[in-house]
């Protein structure tokens, strides 16, 4: 037996994974790590192949198949990662090797439904996760199933497919199912057994199982351990459980929220076994003992009493009054009802007493003797512990006479107090009452005299009088204070917090975090300074730090604050998870993080406001304010900053007073400095003048900020905002000097670039744009990304930008992780609400249809009709057209377009009178007219000319055309079928001149479409002459200037007037008008204006006999109008309404009934001569009224790449009106390239 190449493949895999050593060169050895090193190859395959790193996927996979090369999960993963590459050919040398090996695979299939894979619609397939992505389960599994057509999915998405399924419940069992059967026949495959335990975890009944998997998972893969983590939360503990929490706790003993879960779950002790745990010393056993009996008898007296001497234990005197408290209330028979009140006034006491202590080591002195006054006590060992602590307070707040009057009155009564006299001591020295000092001094004990004899204080004066400099804006001067006390009190952990936080403050956070760091290192760290630190790392939003220093504590050792801080750092960590849960769109998972907090809110304004903000990321804005104005009912405290995140909130949903009372509470002022209240108070105008700015209301906008701008005229945010009002009222040398003022103390400051792109875009500038846009620090947010998008379609990248708009639209589904500072979170701009969100996408989504239009392949038909007015077979016409349209892109720059229009004509059938009127008829009708004067039995309408019957003609019309930004040309015809068909086209240019001005010059060869006659040409039966077919040929020119705001245009026009048998005819025309924007947001717009138009032909060929072109040529035209149009984009709706209201005065000349055939003209003069019923020549008339028109204009987007639309008009003036509508569908072929 050859055993050389098996044992070549284990020594390669071992060396491979860094176990080669040639005494492990047994066979048995050899064939562990064979199958132990493939496993993780194939792992690490499947991790790269997630991570779009497909060449370090295959490199895993190769070495695989060089220690066994029949390895065929290898080749199948090898086969699929080439098929999705488009390696169609790669991937089939492998699939055969495959079918060799092992005919049956049922990977064989998989590989089959993945090569379908390619053939469906990426458009939908985006679609389908992007439902996924915002919570739209139901949705999102319903547009799965219509890509799949009954079909089983295809393997490479099959497992996305079957874990959205899973988030729906209705659809749940079939998920797992599937994913079961999927795991049986890869049992290999990590991403799926991952897939199905967290499935299984949604569920109740199957959570336990889930959890089984997951923790075998667990060790080698973090987001399984994440996934882990949150069904043990979520899990209804029972005692059993124990084995998977304690597993879990082993490797995260930081983590302490999965097994505090697991003991407050679970049931069973009796209240005997918690008073024996209690009086073992074992807190954590006596407290579940009694949380066990509760569950049993909610009001069992012993058991609540129990609670409350474990809390007592624990410091926890708020608890222990509270269950002391219920306990005697509510087991009124029980003998030790009095022991328990009693036992409660005690917790209560000293609770305060506690709390009081804590205040004053943070420095909050007046919040310190404000707890003390909830401190009343008959007890004189209690009311002498209380005045002590008032006399500190007093004496540490550096109101030494008041603080050694105390002393002195209860020396007075207990003159023999040593620490009576040891605080009076204190306080003299502290005043330089140096021989009333020294006086005390030797009344104290020999050892306490030694102590004392060389100690000054202990810091706090120095932290007290850093505290009065920040209060007094000297914020260098506070900095100064406490550097230098730093090293005189290294002992002093609160006095090392004042400085770590003023170092933080100041930008240093290295040298802050350093400070901290040495306070907990130290070889005798007390428990204080652990809290200290873990105080300032939970300000820093650093949870697991702050985790890790209070794990470092007993817990029978906390304090009350320790013990609050232990609740607020499972809180954080919680929401973190519920953050990133948002942030990677698993919203099943984010959810019920997020409910289980929202039932049970934390207690803390701070962390309230960050839960309120969550859940406004989440879409739940009214979720959001009733958790806030619950947290402001039970009283505000603290300061200002505290409800830093719950002012944001407030803000974001535009309730701007509760905001501002929050700000002007007096509880919150004491604990505020006045910079912070300056800094908070200019944040919130800044954010309520940005939502007047984008609402349109500029002079409110401008008025709010102007005082607080006076005040402090170099402060950057406002500076930046006032900017952002210029921009918005077009005054941009003003924004621009503000952006370049802001760039000069902060060269890459993120606003100001932005804002000089944005400056740049608007007035055409392209290279200044980019090279703004260079400057700006590169970033993944939506933000980032539209701006980046804009740019790249100002510079003609139209492919890039809509790449670049895709991930801004992706990135905001998602959501943008929001900053964790809280002063610069409510300073900076408000974070989007969900309404805020729909309204970005909005702009995003107009952009991308904007682009499409450039830059995609699409196609669209349709039915349009026309209704004119007129005579029957001479003006009126009814036009049907069904244009047909493919268009696509060349490059980046270029549009081609190809329209094919079958198009049928009807004037109607013209009446006995309208055929007098029509060719040859007048000519007829003089001569029957001749006729019956001789034939006194001829009757008046034998007299009308013969009838030419129905007017009407079918055919198809033809164009293509080219353009671009600024340009258009295009060649095509007039419909087929009528007696003439034209080649008509034109060219315009459409030049920039500066920023708000523009030039369009046209020169247009186009039909003439007011009658049949004028359109197609129409033929005379009775002399067989063709005539008409009118083209206008002319050039204009028109200029515009528009600001966003008002508007102004002027346009000068000549034309030639030239058809088949009817004389040319000259025209100059003339428009000016203006207009302004009352009312503009993001996605809407209103416009109104005044228009004035004046048109002169050289002829009068209005009429419909031979030589006439059957158009409108008035002399000297002239109308005033004043049109109105508002534009709205709402959702996937785009829809526009305009119409106009105006005076017209015009005069038509006398025209000869056949110009240009003088023969004819001729013969019917000589008839008028001899006969007044006869006319030879239509008579000049003038007109003048009222007229107005009528328009919508509406297109609804079905998807990102079917659009439905309807365009109807109406138009009208004395007796003419038009009917216009256009009903159609644009799908466009290339949407997702």
């Amino acid at each position: 037996m050859n055993t050389r190449k098996p044992l070549t493949h284990a020594f390669y895999l071992l060396c491979l994974l860094g176990a080669c050593h040639p005494a492990a060169a047994t066979e048995s050895t050899d064939a562990n790590a064979n199958d132990t090193a493939v496993k993780k190859l194939l792992a690490q395959a499947s991790y790269w192949h997630s991570k779009a790193h497909d060449e370090m996927a295959i490199d895993a996979l190769q070495k695989v198949l060089a220690a066994d090369d029949k390895n065929i999960d290898a080749m199948y993963l090898l086969a699929l990662y080439s098929l999705q590459q488009g390696n169609v050919q790669q991937s089939e040398i492998w699939r055969k090797k495959i079918a060799e090996l092992s005919p049956q695979d049922p990977r064989l299939n998989a590989l089959n439904s993945a090569s379908t894979l390619r053939n469906i619609p990426q458009d939908k397939l985006t679609a389908a996760r992007q439902l996924a992505s915002r919570g739209q389960i139901k949705e999102a599994i319903a547009a799965w199933r219509a890509l799949f057509n009954g079909n089983p999915p295809p393997d490479d998405v099959a497992l996305e497919y079957y874990q959205t399924m899973a988030g729906d419940s209705a659809s749940w069992s079939e998920a797992v199912a599937a994913m079961r059967q999927r795991a049986s026949v890869m049992p290999d495959d990590v991403p799926t057994r991952q897939a199905l335990a967290m499935a299984l975890t949604y569920q109740e009944p199957t959570r336990r199982e889930g959890i089984a998997q997951l923790s075998r998972l667990a060790p080698d893969d973090k987001n399984a351990d994440k996934a882990l983590q949150q069904a043990l939360l979520w899990l209804d503990a029972k005692a059993g459980d124990l084995p998977a929490y304690t597993a879990y706790a082993q490797r995260h003993p930081d983590d302490s929220a999965p097994m505090d879960h697991y003991r407050k779950s679970v049931e069973g002790d009796a209240t005997k076994a918690g008073f024996d745990a209690l009086n073992s010393g074992d807190l954590g056993g006596a407290k579940d003992k009694f949380a066990e009996a509760l569950q049993t008898r909610a009001n069992n007296g012993n058991a609540l009493a129990g609670m409350g001497y474990v809390a007592l234990r624990q410091n926890n005197f708020s608890d222990a009054e509270k269950f002391l408290r219920r306990a005697a209330q509510e087991d009124t028979t029980n003998p030790n009802n009095v022991q328990w009140a009693k036992d409660a006034d005690n917790a209560r006491f000293y609770g305060a007493l506690g709390q009081a202590r804590s205040l004053s080591q943070k420095g909050s002195y007046d919040q310190a003797l404000a707890s003390l006054e909830g401190s009343n006590t008959h007890d004189d060992s209690q009311q002498l512990a209380a005045e002590m602590l008032r006399a500190d307070i007093l004496r540490r707040q550096g109101k030494l006479p008041q603080a050694e009057e105390i002393y002195r009155k209860l020396l007075a009564e207990r003159p023999q107090n040593t620490d009576i006299r040891t605080g009076l001591w204190w306080v003299l020295k502290q005043q330089n009452k140096q021989s009333e000092a020294d006086a005390m001094l030797r009344t104290l004990p020999a050892s306490l005299r030694t102590r004392f004899a060389a100690v000054g204080d202990n810091g706090d004066g120095e932290r007290k009088a850093a505290q009065s400099a920040l209060e007094a804006g000297n914020s260098s001067r506070a900095m100064q204070i406490l550097q230098a006390a730093s090293g005189k009190y290294p002992q002093n952990v609160w006095l090392q917090l004042d400085y770590a936080r003023a170092l933080r403050k100041a930008g240093q956070k290295q040298q802050a975090a350093t400070v901290m760091t040495a306070v907990t290192t130290r070889s005798n760290t007390s428990k204080e300074a652990l809290y200290a630190a873990a105080v300032f790392a939970a300000e820093e939003n650093d949870w697991s730090r702050a985790q890790s220093l209070l794990a470092r504590v007993p817990r029978s050792s906390y304090s009350a604050d320790m013990t609050a801080l232990s609740t607020r750092v499972q809180t954080n960590q919680q929401l973190d998870i519920a953050r990133n849960y948002l942030r990677l769109g698993n919203a099943a998972a984010a959810r019920n993080s997020l409910l289980a907090l929202q039932r049970n809110p934390p207690q803390t304004p701070v962390d309230v406001g960050r839960l309120a903000e969550l859940l406004m990321q989440s879409g739940d804005s009214s979720g959001a304010l009733q958790l806030v104005r619950e947290n402001q009912a039970q009283g505000l405290h603290g300061s200002v900053i505290d409800y830093a995140g719950q002012i944001r909130v407030l803000n974001q949903a535009g309730q701007f007073a509760e905001a501002e009372s929050i700000l002007n509470a007096p509880a919150l002022q004491n604990g505020t400095s006045q910079q912070e209240m300056n800094d908070i108070r200019t944040g919130s105008l800044i954010a309520r003048a940005d939502r007047l700015r984008e609402k349109g209301q500029i002079g409110k906008a401008w008025n709010l900020l102007m005082p607080e701008l006076q005040r402090n005229p170099t402060n950057t945010d406002l500076l930046l905002a006032v900017g952002r009002i210029y921009q918005a009222d077009h005054m941009d040398d003003k924004a621009t000097e503000i952006y370049q003022y802001v760039l000069r103390k902060s060269p890459r400051d993120k606003q100001a670039l932005t804002g000089l792109v944005n400056l740049a875009l608007a007035r055409g500038d392209n290279d200044a744009a980019r090279r703004a846009f260079s400057t700006l620090e590169p970033s993944q947010d939506a933000d980032y990304m539209l701006l980046a998008a804009r740019v790249a379609a100002a510079n003609g990248e139209n492919q890039r930008a809509m790449s670049l708009l895709r991930t801004a639209q992706w990135r905001l589904q998602q959501g943008d992780e929001n900053d964790n500072d809280e002063l610069s979170a409510v300073m900076s701009l408000p974070s989007p609400t969900r309404q805020a969100q729909l309204t970005a996408m909005s702009g995003i989504n107009s952009m991308m249809r904007d682009l499409q239009e450039k830059s995609a392949t699409w196609t669209s038909a349709g039915v349009s009709l026309r209704s004119r007015n007129g005579e029957s077979g001479l003006g009126a016409l009814d036009e049907v057209q069904a244009p047909m349209i493919l268009s696509g892109a060349i490059g980046d720059a270029t549009r081609l377009s190809l329209n094919i229009t079958p198009v049928s004509l009807n004037a109607g059938e013209m009446s006995g009178e309208a055929a007098n009127r029509f060719g040859s008829g007048a000519l007829e009708h003089a001569e029957k007219l001749a006729q019956a004067a001789a034939s006194t039995s001829t009757t008046t309408s034998s007299t009308n000319a013969t009838s030419q019957g129905s007017q009407q003609a079918n055919g198809v019309a033809a164009s293509l055309s080219m353009s671009g930004d600024n340009y258009k040309l295009d060649i095509g015809s007039t419909p087929t079928g009528g007696e003439f068909t034209r080649l008509v086209g034109g060219v315009e240019w459409n030049p920039k001149l500066t920023q708000n001005s523009s030039l369009n010059l046209k020169a247009e060869r186009r039909a003439v479409t007011d009658s049949l006659l004028s359109y197609v040409g129409v033929k005379d039966k009775s002399t067989g002459e063709s005539w008409g077919g009118i083209t206008r040929n002319g050039v204009s020119a028109q200029f515009a200037w528009d600001n966003e705001l008002i508007g102004l245009y002027s346009k000068l026009g000549f034309d030639t007037y030239v058809g088949t048998n009817v004389p040319t005819n000259h025209a100059v025309s003339a428009q000016a008008g203006s207009y302004l924007r009352p009312w503009k947001t993001a996605d809407s717009e209103l416009k109104v204006g005044v228009n004035v138009n004046y048109m002169n032909f050289d002829r009068n060929l209005s009429y419909y006999t031979l030589g006439q072109g059957g158009y409108f040529s008035p002399q000297d035209f002239m109308a005033v109008s004043l049109p109105v149009t508002l534009t709205r984009h709402l959702n996937d709706w785009d829809l526009t309404l305009n119409g106009a209201v105006g005076y017209q005065s015009y005069k038509q000349s006398k025209s000869d009934y056949f110009p240009g055939h003088s023969s004819l003209q001729s013969q019917l003069n000589s008839y008028a001569s001899d006969d007044d019923d006869v006319d030879a020549v239509y008579k000049a008339t003038s007109k003048n009224g009222i007229g107005y028109t009528l328009g919508v204009d509406a297109r609804y987007h079905l998807s990102d790449n079917l659009a439905l639309g309807a365009n109807l008009g109406y138009d009208t003036f004395g007796s003419y009106n038009e009917g216009k509508a256009l009903f159609y569908f644009k799908y466009y072929v290339d949407q997702d390239k």
